[in-house]
């Protein structure tokens, strides 16, 4: 492969550049994207503070439309349910402990009374899952889902009262012995150094690597979709006769793959940072007032991402994104390649479309069991460097330091590697079957036509 394969790669790359984003389906896609990546951000933090204010927005609370509770106490603890009826909100629910049937028979009871204002509660001790509390209400209770789910909160936190009370146990000791006990396996590396174990992931790795995997999907699909439209169409249309006057096939392809990848690049530095201005636009904003939890969290839990990124680690994920994006773009091309009409290009985007899915479905896996800590790092080693698998997970892993920077220049290496080869064989195939018409290629003619046979 010369120099001279490559005569009009310029011509092809801004023609198919200009025209795709001057394309009133990419303009509309940009900017859609972008609002939904500013607006999420601010809509949580709405969405939470309305919710707070909804909890807030009366100093005196309004009594509960609960009429009375059966209480069948099976702890063996003693529960004074008056400390309860004396906050003004429970004040005249009626709690009955001295039931004479049974806890079934009064859920049964309960069943047929339709319209109830009733509500049957059971509190019991279990040696393996601790306290539980069980709360039935009427199938056509007249207590609203939000009554419901304030006297939950509202009797957790009672009856963590009671029991501190019986225990004789102070609410600070308390506190103290129920932290979360968080233990770190180190390891001994060949230098001599020891780290901590990387297999095992939190809930919030979990949501940045699945959210990384999602978007990074929608990225390679939507780029390697337009080179394949975009070879099937000229096909289909015999405009590539004309274009094969002045241009080499290798220029069309490598021109068509990097024009495709420039506009996900826009796509995707756009959205990123329509997100990140989003973050500090809500960050500016409450500094002076308190968000609701669940949406400061949201605000704040991106700060704590960027923490274990470093810039090694920010150029090696960068460029394996774009080599992830190319290997499939070229398999794109090679789908679209194999057709003379439009029409047929949905029967040969198939195999392109189960690799695509199955190399989703297989790093959901990975996550799955990073999450539960049941993944080896043999696992996760080869779903990273492995590329169709690593083309979706791979810079997540690397940027969250889920996996060494070694690992992941390892990676990129391979990945070099296999966009190379699929880039030569995709160049003979491509030549081959470029002027080819006639019905759409299998596997085993697209073999015939590169050992220059003729397909029957």
């Amino acid at each position: 492969m010369n120099k001279s394969e490559f005569r009009g790669f310029k011509q092809v790359f801004m023609f198919e550049f200009m025209t795709g984003v001057k394309k009133p389906a990419f303009v509309w896609f940009l900017i859609i994207i972008c609002c939904i990546a500013f607006l999420s951000t601010p809509l949580m933090l709405i969405i939470g503070n309305s919710q707070s204010d909804d909890e807030t927005s009366s100093d005196v609370p309004q009594k509960s439309v609960i009429e009375t509770v059966y209480v069948y106490n099976e702890t063996g603890l003693s529960i004074d349910h008056n400390n309860l009826k004396s906050s003004e909100k429970y004040s005249e629910v009626s709690f009955v402990t001295d039931n004479t049937g049974s806890y079934d028979d009064a859920v049964e009871s309960l069943k047929s009374n339709s319209g109830s204002k009733d509500l049957v509660l059971k509190e019991e001790y279990d040696e393996k899952k601790g306290f539980e509390i069980t709360i039935v209400s009427s199938g056509k209770s007249g207590i609203k889902d939000a009554a419901i789910k304030s006297f939950k909160e509202d009797y957790t936190e009672f009856s963590r009262e009671e029991t501190l009370k019986n225990l004789n146990v102070s609410s600070e000791d308390y506190d103290y012995m129920s932290k979360d006990i968080n233990i770190a396996i180190m390891e001994e590396k060949k230098d001599g150094s020891f780290t901590a174990d990387e297999g095992s992931i939190s809930a919030t790795d979990y949501t940045v690597l699945l959210g990384g995997l999602m978007i990074l999907f929608l990225f390679i699909n939507m780029s390697a979709g337009n080179v394949s439209t975009s070879i099937a169409t000229e096909k289909s249309s015999r405009v590539i006769e004309y274009l094969l006057t002045g241009t080499r096939p290798m220029a069309l392809l490598s021109g068509k793959i990097a024009a495709r990848l420039v506009e996900t690049v826009i796509t995707a530095v756009a959205s990123f940072s329509s997100y990140y201005l989003s973050q500090v636009v809500c960050l500016f904003f409450t500094v002076d007032r308190t968000a609701a939890a669940s949406s400061s969290d949201n605000v704040v839990m991106v700060s704590s991402v960027w923490e274990t990124i470093t810039l090694p680690k920010l150029s090696i994920a960068i460029v394996y994104f774009l080599l992830g994006l190319a290997l499939f773009s070229i398999l794109g091309a090679l789908a679209g390649a194999s057709v003379s009409k439009l029409d047929e290009l949905q029967d040969a985007y198939k195999l392109f479309t189960f690799i695509m899915i199955f190399s989703v479905y297989a790093d959901m896996f990975l996550i799955i069991m990073m999450l539960s800590a049941n993944a080896s790092d043999a696992m996760r080693n080869f779903f990273t460097i492995f590329p169709f698998t690593g083309a979706f997970l791979t810079p997540a892993l690397i940027l969250t330091g889920k996996i060494s920077t070694l690992t992941g220049i390892i990676a990129l290496i391979v990945m070099i590697i296999a966009a190379g080869l699929m880039f030569v064989l995709a160049g003979a195939i491509y030549e081959s079957m470029l002027l080819f018409q006639g019905k759409r290629l299998q596997i085993k003619d697209i073999i015939a036509l590169m050992k220059k046979q003729v397909v029957e």
